[in-house]
C-alpha cells in the first residue's frame, strides 16, 4: 500500500510551526510548507501544496485563512490533522485580563472559535502535552500527544561570562502573562546585591518597540539597576542568540495556573540543548510541565518563597549545577532528539486516521 503524502502546513507563530511541523516534517521526509520563517507567505502556493498531499496537519489554525482551508481540502477528501501546544480558552488559555480594549478581547474570542471550529471538522488533533489533549477531546475524542524535540544541529558552545557577575536570563513567555510577578521582590533583591545580572530576552522588538499590553513588564524590568536587554529575533537566530548571551543560570517562574499547566516542557529542552542550569517551576499537585522524569535534570522551586536562596545557592555551588546542565544535555539529545522522533510522527499521524 502506498504511504500517504503528509503536509506540515505552518502557522502564523514562526517557532511554534519549528518545533510542531518544520522539524517532524523535514525528519521524517514529509512536506512542509516553505521555510521556518512564516510571518510572509503565499496563501496560493500553500493551497497547491495542501492539494497535493493526502494528510494536511495544520498547526494552530486560529485564523480564517487556515480554517477556510481546512473546509475545503476536506471536501476533496484530503485528511486534516488539527496540532496546538498552548490552550486558548478565554480566561484561562488566553489572559483575558492583559488585553487592552474590548476589539482586543474580541480578536481573542475569534481565535479560540476559529480553533475549536476547526479542530471539530477534523479528522483528529495533535496536542504537545495530555492535559491538552484531554481538553481537545472534548472537541474531538481522535486526540493523541506528540512531544516537542529539539534538534541537535542547534547546539552552539556557550560564550564564556567574563564580565564578573552572575548571569541570570529571562527567556520569551516568562517575561509577560503574569509568570515573574510572584517572584517580584525576589528579583529586586537579587539585582540590588550587585554581583548579578538579569537579562531580558523578549519583551521589546528590535526598533525599541514592545509585546502589545506588555508595558507593565518592560517597566519592571527596566525599574532594575543590573539589567540586559535582548530582542526578539527569529528562531533560526534563536539558539546562536542566547549561547552568545554568556548566561549561568535560566529560570523559569511561572504562575500555577491551568493555561501553565498545559504547557510543555520546551524552554527546559532549549535550554538544555546549550547546557545551560535551569531552575524551574513546580506547582503544589506536580502538574507543572517540569516536573516529573525531567526533573532529574533541573533545579525545581515548589515554595515561592525560596527562591533568591536557590538562585544564591546555585551560584555559590555553580559546579555543581553545571554538571547537572550537562547530563540534560546528554539527555535531551538522546530522549527528545527529533531526528529519531520524527518518525513516530509521521507513524503516529498515520496511525491516528486510520
Amino acid at each position: 500500500m502506498k504511504e500517504p503524502k503528509i503536509l506540515f502546513l505552518n502557522s502564523l507563530y514562526d517557532g511554534c510551526y519549528y518545533y510542531r511541523g518544520y522539524l517532524p516534517g523535514v525528519y521524517s521526509d514529509s512536506m512542509v510548507v516553505g521555510d521556518f520563517i512564516t510571518k510572509d507567505f503565499d496563501k496560493d502556493i500553500i493551497t497547491a501544496q495542501a492539494k497535493k498531499a493526502d494528510i494536511i496537519v495544520i498547526q494552530r489554525p486560529n485564523e480564517v485563512f487556515r480554517h477556510n482551508l481546512a473546509i475545503s481540502l476536506k471536501a476533496l477528501g484530503k485528511k486534516i490533522v488539527f496540532d496546538n501546544d498552548d490552550t486558548y480558552l478565554p480566561d484561562k488559555g488566553i489572559p483575558m485580563h492583559l488585553l487592552q480594549n474590548e476589539k482586543q478581547r474580541e480578536m481573542a474570542r475569534q481565535m479560540s472559535k476559529f480553533l475549536n471550529d476547526t479542530l471539530r471538522i477534523c479528522d483528529g488533533a495533535i496536542a504537545s502535552t495530555e492535559i491538552l489533549a484531554k481538553e481537545y477531546r472534548e472537541i474531538n475524542p481522535n486526540t493523541i500527544v506528540l512531544k516537542n524535540c529539539i534538534d541537535p544541529m542547534d547546539e552552539y558552545p556557550c560564550k564564556e561570562n567574563k564580565t564578573g557577575k552572575f548571569r541570570i536570563g529571562f527567556i520569551g513567555s516568562v517575561t509577560t502573562n503574569d509568570d515573574y510577578k510572584h517572584i517580584k521582590d525576589q528579583i529586586r533583591a537579587l539585582d540590588a546585591r550587585g554581583d548579578i545580572t538579569i537579562v531580558v530576552f523578549g519583551l521589546k522588538y528590535k526598533d525599541g518597540r514592545v509585546l502589545a499590553a506588555c508595558d507593565e513588564d518592560k517597566n519592571f524590568f527596566a525599574s532594575l539597576k543590573n539589567v540586559e536587554w535582548q530582542h526578539f529575533v527569529p528562531v533560526n537566530e534563536y539558539y546562536l542568540t542566547i549561547a552568545n548571551l554568556a548566561l549561568d543560570l535560566v529560570i523559569i517562574p511561572r504562575k500555577e495556573h491551568y493555561f501553565n499547566q498545559c504547557k510543555s516542557n520546551l524552554k527546559f529542552l532549549e535550554m538544555s540543548l546549550l547546557s545551560i542550569p535551569v531552575l524551574a517551576q513546580g506547582f503544589s499537585d506536580g502538574t507543572s510541565p517540569y516536573q516529573g522524569v525531567d526533573e532529574n535534570y533541573m533545579t525545581i522551586v515548589v515554595d515561592n518563597d525560596t527562591w533568591y536562596d536557590k538562585i544564591l545557592e546555585i551560584k555559590d555551588n555553580y559546579g555543581r549545577y553545571k554538571k547537572l546542565a550537562e547530563k540534560a544535555n546528554y539527555y535531551v539529545k538522546k530522549f527528545y532528539n527529533v531526528k529519531t522522533y520524527a518518525k513516530e510522527w509521521k507513524e503516529q499521524i498515520i496511525k491516528l486516521l486510520n
